[in-house]
């Protein structure tokens, strides 16, 4: 005898070797078992999962010598005819082929005779939604008031192409997809059976791209088992069979979540060059973190999730550098993604694209986690600590930052002031800027004298001026707008107040009496007191040549100019804005001009 391939030879013989299926297979085995013989059965479901084998157990079970039985034998000659498909009473039927409704006429001629051997006489037509509307038509009379000994069997994948009057006039079953455990299972035992080792990751791999199918599952280790005996890799064996590999996927989303723009590229190139669809790496890698998104919103969800063991760990410890929101964010972004390579016809760049947009994306904090920290600064506030405590301290970042990304002095904007002797402080000099970054003002404020503890006296003027730069890094979270102005100016002692020189810019939002509130304000609650404070603008530098002094002047009437711009104004009223800073877009006006 020729040889014959998997999918067919472990196709299953009885009731109970079909598997996945427990909902149709116990109601066919009950209905038979208790004569409650229906005259038309409709199997829907996916590809593969048993719809035409079904149907024909269904044959063996009505017509074995030994029945009808639930369980039919396989060995007498009526079995054994149905299982190689060339018994004269059960007729298969291509739908395709037969969508006329010539054929459905010639149908209904001959199911007028009774069966030469069996019982019943069975039609199995297989994707019968490809019939013709006249041919369901013809089917109709015959379907609802068929003779005795006529059973119809019909078998679609797209059940919602068929009429509704043909659908009420059957017992419709929709089968299941089938898991991925079941998949696995199934071909540990048909590997075994062939005298094959093949590892749980390469059977997992197969099971992911069957997607489902048992018949598909069967078709890629058919092929596997061909390519065995060559002493393949396994990752060798995967790219001959064109199955993407779990190895690839996860270290793609480990390169999107660490930010790793280049690695990201060198992947989408490495499954280019390997001939993978990017579609369908796409697809695995929305399925990835549809799994990490599971792990990471809470405990217990692993039974939602088909994986080996140890992959269910490296999901956790994935899951652990990230949180839930940014992972819904990265998977809309893949499902969105997944589309634009289906409609693009440059799938290759449209997927590098995809992978840039994702790791350039920033973190994402929970909403629930910043209104436990703004309960926290508010009880911090309300027991007599610093709300600098509370704020400074935090190790995570911002709402809306990546982990590791520059602040706002990284950037080259200007930095807070540094803290200055006692000697400068009192005597009124400028406190120049630092080059050395800023301690943590709560590891400052544990040690000390300038920051009193609840009880003990307001800190003076000179001892304010000493620890500025804390207090302006305290205002980057506290008051980013308030911190934006003072960040630009310069402080000094006044007698008992703090004198702030602010530049000429913020003349207008720095020149009122709600400027220094909001100081007041942020002062008590870092310093503990309501410090006092003197606003002057800062005095234009000196001139140091011919042309400086016309520069500096044409600058600073730029600026005005633009703060007093009717659109500029507009925007603000609108928008319920301030102006903060005026940058040049670069370079002279005259020379672009010339440009």
């Amino acid at each position: 005898m020729s040889y014959q391939v998997i999918a067919r030879r472990c196709r299953p013989e009885i009731f109970e070797d079909v598997i996945g299926q427990p909902h149709a297979t116990r109601t066919l085995q009950n209905a038979i078992r208790l004569g409650r013989i229906a005259h038309a059965y409709l199997f829907s479901g996916a590809r593969g999962v048993g719809k035409t084998s079904v149907a024909r157990i269904v044959a063996k079970a009505l017509n074995c010598e030994k029945g009808p039985t639930p369980s039919p034998c396989n060995h007498c000659s009526n079995c054994r005819e149905i299982s190689h498909t060339n018994s004269v009473d059960v007729i298969e039927i291509d739908g395709a082929s037969n969508r006329g409704i010539d054929s459905i006429r010639e149908l209904r001629e001959t199911a007028r005779y009774k069966p030469a051997k069996g019982r019943y006489k069975v039609y199995i037509i297989d994707e019968v939604h490809q019939l013709s509307t006249d041919a369901f038509n013809a089917l109709l009379k015959i379907l609802e008031e068929p003779p005795a000994h006529v059973v119809f069997i019909f078998a679609t994948t797209e059940p919602h192409k068929i009429p509704a009057t043909v659908l009420s006039r059957c017992q419709r079953f929709d089968f299941r997809r089938l898991s991925l455990q079941l998949i696995v299972e199934h071909l540990k035992k048909i590997v075994s059976q062939e005298g094959a080792n093949f590892s749980e990751s390469i059977l997992y791999a197969i099971a992911r791209e069957a997607d489902g199918s048992m018949r598909d599952a069967q078709s890629l280790l058919e092929q596997l088992l061909a390519f065995s005996g060559d002493d393949l890799a396994e990752s060798e064996i995967l790219d001959i069979l064109g199955v993407i590999d779990r190895q690839s996927v996860m270290r793609t989303a480990e390169a999107i979540l660490s930010g790793d723009a280049r690695a990201c590229l060198d992947l989408a190139s490495d499954v280019y060059r390997r001939g993978l669809d990017s579609r369908r790496f796409c697809q695995h890698l929305c399925d990835h973190f549809r799994n990490l998104l599971f792990v990471a919103l809470s405990e217990g969800t692993e039974a939602r999730i088909d994986l080996p063991r140890d992959e269910n760990e490296l999901l956790r410890q994935l899951a652990a550098k990230t949180t839930a929101e940014s992972l819904h964010v990265y998977f809309q972004m893949l499902l969105r993604g997944e589309e634009d390579i289906r409609r693009s016809s440059m799938p290759k760049i449209v997927l590098e694209m995809l992978l840039l947009r994702m790791s350039r994306l920033p973190k994402i904090e929970s909403i629930d986690l910043l209104l436990d920290r703004l309960l926290t600064i508010e009880q911090s506030l309300k027991s007599g600590r610093f709300a600098s405590d509370c704020i400074l301290s935090e190790s995570r970042p911002a709402f809306g930052t990546r982990e590791g990304a520059p602040k706002t002095e990284d950037r080259g904007e200007s930095k807070p002031i540094a803290p200055a002797s006692g000697s400068a402080a009192d005597s009124g000099q400028p406190i120049a800027a630092p080059d050395a970054p800023l301690p943590s003002a709560g590891a400052a404020s544990s040690r000390d004298p300038a920051f009193p503890g609840p009880g003990a006296s307001p800190p003076s003027a000179s001892q304010a001026v000493a620890n500025w730069p804390m207090f302006v890094s305290f205002l980057q979270d506290h008051n980013p707008i308030l911190w934006a102005k003072v960040s630009h100016s310069t402080v000094r002692v006044s007698g008992e107040s703090i004198e702030l020189e602010v530049p000429d810019i913020f003349e207008n939002s720095a020149n009122g009496p709600e400027f220094i509130s909001k100081l007041e304000e942020a002062s008590q609650a870092f310093f503990g007191a309501r410090l006092q404070w003197t606003i002057t603008k800062r005095q234009a530098a000196s001139p140091r040549g011919p042309g400086a002094k016309a520069g500096k002047a044409g600058k600073t009437s730029g600026a005005k100019q633009v703060a007093a711009h009717p659109a500029v104004q507009q925007a603000i009223e609108i928008l319920g804005a301030e102006l903060i800073e005026v940058k040049s877009s670069g370079g002279d006006p005259e020379q672009r001009r010339r440009k």
